[in-house]
């Protein structure tokens, strides 16, 4: 028998919320602890179409990279997001559970797990706490380190796409630039460039990157690749679902554990995107 403790300590486990940013919230956002569980359903996002999947599968459990709120709520209302949702995870028995930047941070997170898909080596943070340095499951924000071997960076460009399954890409550099050294950051990681200056990184892969900070990296010479916020972090839903199963089968209980199939970036590209 399972409850929703044993999902957040199991989660608490593989990224610890002690991880999280002040700013951030983490772990179970709406339900009870000590209800029963059996089905869980593993997205990217807490929105309308991933809660209308785990009310389709009678799954008692959504955990999510991106929380459902970030600030207090100064009302729920079933006419408003988020709390139209929230209502419905409560009446439906639906409890939220979102691992955010304690994911970002941890070991086989977010951006660990971008840069095993890049295929990149020697990897170090691009920020970290001091005080967190040397704990066996953290490994800081972002990271840098180094390609197989040299390549062009529009090569770079293209083995970055295929990688996250073809994806439409935004490039800011000179395409015949010979690129070695790599920063990487998934989500938003503008707020990171100086750290990106500071690693001497060749290129740097993130997502939502500004106007202005890819006229800054062009002057520098600092060659940038948007993914996008989206393929940047669904990267995480696999890995993190193939974990919780592994817990639930080394303890001998029964979890049936499913990735979202339902969600989709927002943006998209009209010379490649035929579902819109």
């Amino acid at each position: 028998m399972l409850l929703v403790r044993d999902i957040l300590d199991w989660l608490d486990f593989y990224a610890p919320f002690r991880y999280a940013a002040s700013w951030d919230q983490c772990g179970l956002q709406v339900g009870d602890p000590e209800a029963l569980v059996k089905r869980v359903l593993v997205a990217l996002d807490p929105n309308t179409a991933t809660l209308s999947e785990a009310e389709e599968h009678e799954c008692q459990c959504l955990v999510t990279h991106h929380p459902l709120f970030l600030r207090p709520l100064g009302a729920v209302r079933a006419d408003q997001f988020p709390g139209n949702l929230i209502l419905r995870g409560v009446l439906r028995g639906i409890h939220m559970i979102a691992a955010h930047t304690n994911l970002d941070v941890a070991k086989g997170g977010t951006n660990d797990h971008l840069g095993q898909i890049l295929s990149i080596r020697t990897v170090q943070p691009l920020e970290c706490d001091d005080s967190r340095v040397g704990e066996d499951r953290y490994l800081g924000m972002g990271l840098t380190g180094f390609l197989p071997q040299s390549m062009s960076f529009r090569a770079l460009v293209e083995k970055t796409s295929k990688a996250l399954g073809g994806i439409a890409v935004r490039a800011v550099g000179h395409g015949e630039k010979q690129v070695h050294s790599v920063a990487l950051c998934t989500g938003s990681g503008g707020s990171l460039m100086e750290h990106v200056f500071s690693a001497g990184s060749d290129v740097f892969i993130t997502g939502d990157v500004k106007y202005h900070d890819a006229q800054r990296a062009l002057e520098a010479g600092l060659a940038l690749i948007d993914i996008g916020h989206f393929a940047s972090e669904r990267i995480i839903v696999r890995p993190l679902a193939a974990f919780l199963r592994a817990q639930a089968a080394a303890r001998r209980e029964v979890l049936e554990v499913l990735e979202a199939r339902v969600e989709r970036d927002p943006f998209w590209h009209p010379s490649r995107d035929a579902n819109y």
